[in-house]
């Protein structure tokens, strides 16, 4: 069995940090290009591009195109060639950072995450997720190196929108559920075991303090229990796939979630509101009804969609359903890390099933 670890060069979490960006960034290179959207660039401009100019950092603002395709990570990585840059500062949510990551790969500079919301562990992870122009996706890239740096300013992080860190929760819970889903018929050498019980960890964790949390980061406190749910959402979700590698891989909560994405209607989704859904369709499959049960209520308690309706699917058509069924059973999909066979059918049963069952709790 072959052994790959990934994890950021270095990851410093604390309040405030980003007023030291300029330190941390100075042994990287002495122009930087910036990247997100005007929302998240002028959430960090004051403290971060105070910090560059005082290490005489020069920098750029760029405004990322809103999606993550190959397209624009490959505009930014030109534009960073052609006009000198010697690092990437991926600044937002997941989709900036997936963006400004794998321009930073194709152009092979320098990549620091700063990350506004804690929405997701794309701070953290050496790969993007790649999405066309319509917003369906498309696939995951695995680059050659992580992150270099990784800045998680707590001050910033409990300012953002309560919805992106309530979704990052229950992108993060999964974690638990698809790791040992995916290394089930695996052999576990000491890695995936610590991969195992880091994403058991994330999700017990979670569950203690997640809801909490919620409550605390809506009142804009950067509480000890935001914290810890910081921490699992970035470091220790990210650690997962870093320590387990090919053996603690998503599996069908994630392929539902992309199965998902050919709906219009779900576009304005957000990931994590997607794969709770998802999470609970694999629990449907697993026949696991006592974390079913379990994981319906916490997610009920984080406002997460539990039924179709709550995805934004009020009109959803059966015809629908089996396309998204059929999406998630892909040939390239993760549904196939499942240690057993998954059918489409399978899929739209469990999708109903799940609908149905948070119609009865609501």
């Amino acid at each position: 069995m072959h052994l790959v670890m990934a994890s950021p060069n270095r990851y410093i979490q604390e309040s405030g940090i980003l007023k030291e960006t300029g330190k941390h960034i100075t042994p990287l290179g002495n122009k930087v290009l910036l990247v997100g959207d005007k929302t998240t660039l002028a959430v960090v401009r004051e403290d971060l591009t105070e910090s560059l100019n005082n290490e005489d950092i020069k920098y750029k603002e760029e405004v990322f195109g809103g999606e993550v395709t190959k397209k624009e990570a490959k505009r930014i990585a030109k534009l960073t060639e052609d006009e000198g840059f010697e690092v990437i500062i991926g600044i937002g949510g997941g989709k900036a950072i997936d963006t400004a990551k794998a321009a930073a790969a194709f152009a092979d500079y320098p990549f620091v995450a700063v990350p506004t919301i804690a929405s997701n562990c794309a701070p953290w992870t050496p790969l993007s997720v790649f999405y066309n122009e319509e917003g369906e996706f498309e696939e995951y890239v695995i680059f050659q190196y992580s992150p270099t740096l990784v800045l998680v300013d707590t001050e910033i992080i409990a300012k953002s929108p309560i919805n992106y860190f309530k979704a990052g929760i229950a992108d993060t819970v999964v974690k638990w559920y698809e790791a040992r889903a995916s290394s089930a018929k695996k052999e576990k050498n000491i890695p995936t075991q610590a991969a195992l019980n880091v994403a058991q960890q994330c999700a017990e964790n979670l569950f203690k303090y997640g809801v909490q949390a919620s409550y605390d980061l809506e009142k804009k406190r950067p509480t000890k229990a935001v914290e810890k749910t910081v921490d699992c959402i970035i470091a220790l979700s990210g650690m997962v796939g870093g320590l387990g590698s090919d053996n603690c891989r998503i599996a069908a909560a994630h392929a539902v979630h992309n199965g998902f994405t050919v709906l219009d209607e779900t576009h304005n989704m957000l990931h994590g509101e997607k794969v709770a859904y998802g999470n609970l369709v694999q629990l449907v499959l697993e026949d696991d009804k006592e974390n079913f049960h379990k994981l319906m209520d916490f997610l009920k308690k984080l406002d997460q969609p539990i039924t179709l309706k709550g995805l934004d699917l009020k009109e959803v058509t059966e015809s629908d359903l089996r396309k998204v069924a059929k999406a998630t059973c892909k040939p390239e999909e993760s549904v196939h890390n499942m240690p057993f066979k998954i059918t489409s059918d399978m899929v739209l049963d469990a999708i109903k099933k799940v609908d149905k069952s948070g119609q009865s709790l609501l």
